[in-house]
C-alpha cells in the first residue's frame, strides 16, 4: 500500500499508509468543494482516517501550527496547509532504510489506544512533547486493518499523492492569479481616482457654492426645496469623491502595537448611533486581547466600514465579531446573519462603484476602503458565504512585542 511522505512523530520516522478512499476524497474536494463546505468535509474525513490525521497533524506542527482537533486541522489546511502540501517533497526521508509502513501503522494503533486512555484527541497527542505511548490492543488493530483493506468503491486508475499535489498546485495558481488580477484592477482604479478626483471636485464645489448663494435670496418655498436638493446632491457626490481620494491617496499610517479589543470596541461604540435605532446587535466574543501591528484610527475606520456594509445589507439582525491567533497572524472574523452574496458577485464586493443593493441605496465604497486600509497594513481581507450568514475575515500581523 502507498504511504504518505515520511514524517517525524515523537522522534519516530513514520511512513503512514494512504487509504485509497481518502486520497480519492481529497482530490474530489480540491476540485469540486470550496469555502466552509470543504472545511466541513475535510473534518469528517480526518475523523474517519487516523493515518491521515496523524500525518497531517505532524505536517502542521512542522509549520508552526499545533492543532488540537480535526476542525482546527481542517481550518489550517484550508488556509496555509494546502500550499504546504503542494510544495512537499513526495519522499523527504534521508534515511538509508525508509520506515516500515506496517510498523508505522502499528504506531498509530498505539497512539489511538493512548489517546483513548488519556481522553486526549489524536491531534493533541501527536503534538505532545513528552508522552508515554501505551501498547495497542487487538480491537483497535482490527479496526485499522479493516480500514486499510477497504476497497475504493469504484473502478478506475488509483490516484497517487503526486496526483493530489498537481491538483493543489493548479488551484493555488488559480487563486494567486485571481489575487494578482484583483490587485492590478484596484491599482488602475486608484490611478483613475487620483486624476479624476480633482477634476470633478472643483465643479462640485462651484455647484454647491452657487446653490448656497441662491438659497440666501430665494423666498419661494418650492424653489428653496429644489435648490436645497441641488446642494445636498452636490455634497453627496463630493463625499463619494472624498472616499475615492482616500482610496487613491490615503493618509500616512503609523504601524505600532495596537490592542485589537480596543479598536473593535471603539468602532462598535461609534456605530451605535446607526445600529441601535434599527435593533442591529453587535456582539464581541470575550477572546484574549492581542497586540497587532496597526494604525488605530485607520483600523477603526476599516471596522466601521465593514459594520456599515452589514447594516446596509440587513438593516436589522446580528453581527458576531471574534478573533484567533494563527502562527504570527491574527484573524478577525465578522459574521452577520444576513442573506448570502450571489456567487457571481462575491469576487466583486471590494470593487469601487459595485453594490449588491438595489438602485438608489448607495454604492459599495465601504469595502473598497476596507481593502485599501488592509493593503496598507500588509494584511488581508476576504468575504465568504457561510451557512449562518456572510463572514468577513481580516488578517493582521501580530506585534513582535506580544
Amino acid at each position: 500500500m502507498p504511504s504518505w511522505p515520511t514524517v517525524q512523530v515523537h522522534s519516530e520516522s513514520l511512513a503512514l499508509p494512504v487509504l485509497p478512499a481518502t486520497l480519492d476524497s481529497l482530490v474530489r474536494m480540491t476540485i469540486a468543494v470550496s469555502g466552509q463546505q470543504r472545511v466541513v468535509e475535510l473534518t469528517s474525513l480526518l475523523d474517519e482516517d487516523p493515518f491521515f490525521t496523524v500525518w497531517l497533524t505532524a505536517q502542521a506542527a512542522l509549520n508552526g501550527q499545533h492543532t488540537h482537533s480535526s476542525l482546527e486541522l481542517a481550518e489550517w489546511m484550508s488556509t496555509d496547509g494546502e500550499q504546504v502540501i503542494a510544495e512537499l517533497d513526495p519522499d523527504p526521508t534521508d534515511e538509508l532504510l525508509p520506515p516500515d509502513p506496517e510498523m508505522s501503522a502499528s504506531y498509530v494503533c498505539r497512539l489511538l489506544c493512548t489517546a483513548a486512555t488519556s481522553a486526549s484527541s489524536l491531534n493533541t497527542l501527536v503534538n505532545s512533547a513528552e508522552v508515554e505511548i501505551l501498547p495497542g490492543d487487538e480491537e483497535v488493530a482490527n479496526r485499522l486493518m479493516k480500514l486499510m483493506n477497504t476497497p475504493l468503491g469504484h473502478s478506475g486508475p488509483a490516484l497517487t499523492f503526486s496526483d493530489w499535489q498537481k491538483v493543489l498546485n493548479w488551484e493555488q495558481r488559480e487563486q494567486q492569479f485571481s489575487r494578482q488580477l484583483h490587485h492590478q484592477k484596484m491599482l488602475a482604479v486608484k490611478n483613475f481616482a487620483y486624476g479624476a478626483g480633482h477634476e470633478i471636485n472643483n465643479p462640485l464645489a462651484n455647484i454647491s457654492s452657487r446653490a448656497q448663494q441662491l438659497l440666501e435670496d430665494e423666498v419661494d418655498q418650492e424653489r428653496r426645496r429644489f435648490i436645497a436638493t441641488i446642494e445636498t446632491q452636490a455634497h453627496r457626490a463630493s463625499s463619494m469623491i472624498a472616499d475615492l481620494m482616500l482610496f487613491a491617496a490615503p493618509p500616512d499610517i503609523v504601524l505600532r502595537p495596537t490592542s485589537i479589543r480596543e479598536v473593535i470596541k471603539q468602532a462598535a461604540k461609534e456605530m451605535r448611533e446607526f445600529t441601535d435605532p434599527l435593533g442591529f446587535e453587535i456582539s464581541v466574543e470575550a477572546s484574549q486581547d492581542v497586540q497587532i501591528q496597526a494604525d488605530f484610527n485607520a483600523c477603526m475606520e476599516m471596522f466601521k466600514a465593514v459594520i456599515q456594509n452589514s447594516l446596509d445589507a440587513m438593516e436589522q439582525g446580528d453581527l458576531l465579531i471574534s478573533w484567533k491567533v494563527e502562527n504570527r497572524f491574527l484573524k478577525v472574523t465578522m459574521v452577520d446573519n444576513g442573506p448570502g452574496i450571489p456567487e457571481d458577485q462575491i469576487n466583486m464586493v471590494f470593487d469601487p462603484f459595485f453594490s449588491g443593493r438595489e438602485a438608489g441605496r448607495g454604492i459599495g465604497f465601504g469595502l473598497t476602503k476596507a481593502w485599501r486600509i488592509m493593503q496598507l497594513h500588509q494584511g488581508e481581507i476576504q468575504v465568504e458565504n457561510r451557512d449562518d450568514g456572510v463572514a468577513t475575515i481580516i488578517q493582521f500581523v501580530i506585534s513582535p512585542m506580544t
